[in-house]
């Protein structure tokens, strides 16, 4: 172990140390093990490099042969014009001049009719290994591979025919041989072949690069294709020039990778202190949304829901802490604050009076423990509520884990006159399932479904199944995110008298909420701007 790890500092306990220990040792190696990962690469790279680098000269070359090839035939009818296919001296003079004027040709060779033949290079013989390449590229064009004598690579051959005669021209390899050589010597071979001869390739460079896989190839014109191979040192040489870039860079990913964990890591541990910071100065507080029975133009009750405000900042939004304290666990505690404050300030309302409801948000963990539920129903025994006024709404943003002890504590809360609710229905993991595993017996309509109402979107259609639904299964149900008039008509028409959403009030404070209940009697909804004001 490190001299530092076996150091003990003051206030810090040793098996902190041997944690903290622990957790670099594991940092350092994923360092170095995406380095040595990234460097194990640099086969793969190279070749992606090399390809590169290669890929503008492979265009370059390919590019000058297509124009070259779609060149030959007036080149080739030019150079035929000189001639008269006789192989008199007239014919072989010329044979030199073309030659010697054309750096791109090597030799040219005349045939006449009668069988005669002259060429620029006297004593060769090998026309008689012309292999074919494109068998017609125009009607008087044909393309041909063959060696020159004592030569091991391949030249392109141009023949031209006509009713003279015919004329064979051998080209100058001087495109391929600058590749061959341009990166080192002789450590590059192109070749060219055709889909109508795939036997026969032009090609130049070491022949024993043929028996590897190709770095590249490329299509063009006339069925032809180049491939473009390498000598295994080339790569060798871009691969030990990559290993010490590909190991920095890996390193580097492994070190970003550890600082942004560690940086998750301590925002997660900044909230979660927060969080608990919050817990102790009691700043997170109940907002109230109203729910209105629009039928009798009386009040249902309210939705209580849950809102953070730190001292000297704005309120805080519950999408940016709910979802956190939820897996954390610290939704608990939270919640059973919310109650002991929400229980008080409803009390003060005289609601014990009515059979109005204060519905609570929970998470289904907690209607998993009686334990749990318990504590939370202590809370309610010091108020003036009666139980019957609380309901609990569960979300299904998470699933439940034990649906027999979730079945046992929703009869336990029945049993006490406390409904259960089945918050934003559709929308999460168990669906209606739960409906009939948990013996639910009152659903929310989630906004998403109300929003379409108006439209002719397909969860209209979804709406109405989840209406028609719970009206056959005897089912109260409340729809919330109800904005505008025409969606609270709708809604009525369809037998959902339960609505709730900003078209009567939106989330406020106790105050303003006390406010809104005393004005509820003399009009129904409110005005958009006292809706305004209230909220």
């Amino acid at each position: 172990m490190c001299v530092s790890c076996k150091l003990r500092v003051k206030g810090v306990k040793k098996d902190d140390w041997f944690k903290k220990c622990r957790m670099e040792f594991l940092s350092l190696s994923l360092v170095i093990g995406l380095a040595f990962l990234f460097s194990l690469s640099a086969s793969f790279f190279s070749r992606v490099q090399l390809s590169y680098v290669i890929s503008s000269d492979s265009k370059d070359l390919l590019n000058t042969y297509m124009l070259r090839i779609d060149n030959y035939h007036p080149m080739m009818k030019d150079i035929s014009d000189n001639f008269q296919f006789n192989c008199k001296a007239l014919d072989e003079n010329k044979i030199q001049q073309v030659v010697y004027d054309d750096y791109f040709i090597r030799r040219v060779t005349l045939t006449t009719n009668d069988g005669e033949q002259c060429t620029s290079f006297k004593g060769a013989s090998a026309e008689s290994k012309l292999l074919p390449l494109i068998d017609q590229l125009s009607a008087n064009l044909s393309l041909w591979v063959t060696s020159e004598l004592g030569d091991k690579e391949n030249l392109l051959v141009v023949e031209w025919k006509d009713k003279r005669g015919s004329m064979l021209v051998h080209m100058e390899p001087l495109i391929s041989d600058i590749l061959k050589n341009k990166y080192c010597d002789n450590c590059v071979l192109s070749s060219i072949t055709s889909t109508d001869h795939p036997a026969t390739s032009f090609w130049r460079g070491d022949a024993s690069l043929l028996e590897v896989k190709p770095l590249m190839s490329s299509e063009f014109a006339n069925n032809l294709r180049i491939d473009t191979f390498v000598k295994p040192e080339l790569l060798a040489k871009y691969k030990e020039a990559l290993w010490l870039p590909l190991f920095l860079f890996g390193g580097a990913i492994g070190v970003l990778f550890i600082a942004m964990h560690r940086l998750f890591d301590r925002r997660r541990m900044s909230l979660h202190s927060m969080v608990e910071q919050g817990l102790v100065n009691k700043e997170f507080v109940p907002y109230y949304q109203p729910i209105v029975n629009v039928t009798s133009q009386s009040l249902y009750g309210c939705e209580m829901l849950a809102r953070w405000k730190r001292p000297g900042q704005e309120l805080i939004s519950p999408m940016e802490f709910i979802p956190y304290v939820e897996k954390s666990g610290q939704i608990l505690p939270i919640t059973e604050q919310l109650i002991k404050k929400a229980v008080d300030e409803i009390g003060k309302l005289n609601w014990q009076n009515t059979k109005q409801i204060i519905s609570i948000n929970v998470v289904p963990e907690q209607l998993e423990s009686i334990e749990i539920i318990d504590r939370s129903l202590d809370l309610l025994r010091s108020s003036k509520l009666e139980a019957t006024q609380l309901a609990f709404e569960v979300t299904e943003r998470k699933p439940f884990n034990n649906l027999t002890m979730a079945s046992d504590v929703i009869e336990y809360l029945r049993d006490k006159g406390i409904d259960v609710k089945l918050d934003d229905a559709g929308t999460g993991y168990g669906g209606f399932s739960y409906i009939q595993e948990l013996n639910i017996r009152s659903l929310k309509i989630d906004k998403m479904f109300v929003e379409n109402i108006g439209t002719s979107d397909i969860k209209l259609s979804l709406l109405d199944s989840i209406i028609a639904f719970g009206k056959q299964a005897g089912m109260e149900m409340i729809a919330e995110g109800v904005e505008t008039k025409e969606q609270s008509e709708y809604l009525a028409e369809q037998g959902v008298y339960l609505q709730q959403g900003y078209y009567f009030g939106r989330p406020m404070v106790f105050r303003d909420f006390a406010y809104f209940c005393k004005g509820i009697a003399s009009h129904l909804p409110l005005a958009e701007e006292e809706i305004l004001r209230v909220g």
